[in-house]
């Protein structure tokens, strides 16, 4: 007779009133960033405006998705979001969404997260794990929150080399609501 060993799960260490389903609320949420440009002389601040996806969080993990509209990116100058809309930047007619997806989270600390996922852009996926904020303002609304600094040709944007730097800045909100379509 042979033995099955079950592999044992240690649960989550999140608040239980966070398991459950979510989804993203977009309108409070962004996606934001800022590329020193001109030599770092010049800080370009822009954003995407249009955010979706959901998470589920239970005792045995987590696992999500944050998708954004490549095209809805927004500099605040018309003519450089066609640029980067252009098959030089983001390629939004081959590639129409940037996808985060999440795999895993670990506590890091009080109201810390460790995140664990990948981020695809331009058809260039990469293991991108975040140090992230949770607040839970209510038991139907959490937030969770990362700022990193990334290598933008790695992620594979790769347009105007020489003029925009290679380390962009991020700032992601992300609220979600429980067990609504965001």
């Amino acid at each position: 007779m042979s033995s099955l060993k079950q592999a044992h799960v240690e649960p989550l260490a999140v608040p239980a009133r966070v398991h459950g389903t979510w989804s993203v609320d977009s309108d409070p949420s962004h996606a934001r960033f800022t590329a020193a440009t001109l030599a770092g002389l010049v800080k370009t601040p822009g954003r995407f405006r249009s955010l979706s996806g959901g998470l589920t969080i239970a005792p045995s993990g987590a696992n999500g998705v944050l998708t954004i509209d490549a095209a809805s990116i927004d500099t605040g100058n018309g003519l450089r979001d066609r640029h980067l809309r252009s098959r030089e930047f983001f390629g939004v007619a081959k590639h129409p969404e940037l996808r985060y997806e999440l795999h895993g989270l670990t506590p890091t600390g009080e109201d810390r997260l460790l995140l664990e996922g990948q981020l695809t852009i331009t058809g260039t996926r990469t293991a991108l794990p975040l140090e992230a904020e949770l607040r839970v303002h209510a038991d139907t609304l959490i937030e969770i929150r990362a700022r990193t600094e990334v290598d933008r040709v790695a992620l594979g944007v790769r347009g105007a080399p020489g003029m925009v730097p290679r380390t962009v800045k991020l700032d992601v909100r992300v609220v979600l609501r429980r067990g609504e379509q965001g």
